[in-house]
């Protein structure tokens, strides 16, 4: 039976600290930040490193990862000491393991952090593959839409607050049960065991996998094949859940760009985090920096800091930051360039790094999506723009692809295709 893994020929190439990938524009890594929980202060100094030392712009990546590109190769040991001091790598063997996509909602900040701290705590767990993917969801949270391999979908119901289930503020209410989910098979578990349930499985995959060209539970035989007929030899994907029967996920949308309440949704375009960007959320935060002078973009923040919010932030993968008590600065984090309203077009346009970055493409695909955004439909479908079939950044949703477009207007015609 041939499987996705059959024409790779190793294991995959996906970057960390200790394992930079070196593009056309220069060393490139990728910071894991579980669940995309992390706090303003981490997100400026991470900032004032790649200013310092490579591309300005971080990259907010589909996986709500943090990524540097355009550094030198080898990397400055400056680099890697302060993203050591910062925690954001606790475990130098576990660097690329750490693939936790997670909701918004504060309610399940301890399910990512009890699933990251048994990660973390087994050595060989260090050896799953980068593109392996773990996700804690609500029941009908858009992180489900995430081409996850084990979920954990926590079943406690949501506090009414007159939200969705998936409102970044929703806090969810009693111990319960949550369902660990792999390839459309579920089991039900006490909500306290579901961190070590999915790593149960993460355990039998690194067990029964072939070989290092297998990434994914998807590269794994299905129980059966298109005739019926049960897979030749070794195990199949319905091995890693003994006991599972067949469950359907249906994701909801991801939070739109804007206030939720108290709290804020910032989209970052093309997910490209400028130092303006990271700046302006920092002072927000009320944790490090403050206004420069007056006039700047937060000047009106009252001179000792808003430093009655909350400091943590969220990393999303959509390409979008929750400021938990952020909605009042809607207008200072937007002057700054994030998108703070749902009327934008960056809500349906993102785009590999293209040319002069990538080395596989002579399309300048974020120049071109840039020139696009004027025109393409708000309310149509996402489009995402690429320079060869890779696809690299693509959304987990629906959406039209612009390959190679040679002007805006073939952006816009491949939307409306």
């Amino acid at each position: 039976m041939s499987t996705p893994s059959s024409s790779r020929s190793g294991a995959d190439r996906c970057p960390g600290l200790l394992t930079p990938f070196v593009s056309a524009d220069g060393a490139m890594v990728r910071l894991r930040i579980p669940g995309g929980r992390t706090n303003a202060s981490t997100v400026a100094a991470v900032s004032s490193l790649a200013k310092d030392l490579g591309d300005p712009d971080i990259t907010l990546t589909s996986r709500g990862s943090l990524q540097l590109r355009g550094l030198p190769q080898p990397l400055p040991r400056e680099l890697i000491t302060a993203i050591g001091d910062l925690d954001l790598v606790p475990s130098g063997a576990h660097d690329k393991a750490r693939n936790i996509v997670a909701d918004p909602a504060p309610g399940l900040d301890d399910l990512v952090a009890e699933l990251d701290a048994g990660l973390l705590a087994d050595p060989g767990l260090a050896g799953l593959p980068g593109r392996f993917l773990l996700a804690v969801a609500e029941p009908d949270g858009p992180v489900l839409a995430q081409p996850w391999d084990i979920a954990i979908v926590d079943e406690r119901r949501p506090e009414a607050r007159g939200t969705g289930p998936h409102d970044p503020r929703g806090r969810l209410e009693g111990r319960g049960t949550a369902r660990v989910l792999v390839d459309g098979h579920s089991v039900v578990v006490d909500r306290a065991d579901a961190p070590r349930a999915a790593l149960d499985v993460a355990r039998r995959f690194l067990a029964v996998r072939p070989d290092e060209r297998t990434w994914n539970v998807r590269d794994l035989p299905a129980s059966e094949d298109a005739d019926g007929a049960t897979a030749a030899q070794g195990a199949s994907r319905a091995d890693l859940l003994p006991g599972g029967t067949p469950f359907a996920v249906a994701p909801g949308e991801p939070p739109a760009p804007g206030p939720v309440g108290d709290d804020l949704v910032a989209l970052v375009p093309l997910g490209l985090l400028t130092p303006a960007m990271a700046l302006s959320l920092d002072e927000v935060g009320g944790v490090l920096r403050r206004p420069s002078s007056p006039g700047g973009p937060v000047s009106r923040l009252r001179p000792e800091g808003p430093s009655h919010l909350d400091h943590r932030v969220v990393v999303t993968p959509w390409r979008s930051i929750v400021l938990p008590g952020g909605a009042e600065y809607a207008d200072d984090l937007a002057a700054a360039g994030l998108v703070t309203t749902p009327d934008s077009p960056w809500s349906v346009l993102t785009a590999c790094a293209g040319a002069p970055s990538c080395n596989r493409t002579t399309t300048p695909t974020r120049r071109i999506a840039q020139e696009a955004a004027p025109f393409v439909d708000v309310d149509g479908p996402p489009v995402h723009v690429i320079g060869c079939d890779r696809a690299c950044g693509h959304p987990a949703r629906e959406h039209a692809i612009s390959l190679n477009p040679s002007c805006a207007a073939d952006v816009v015609a491949a939307q409306r295709s």
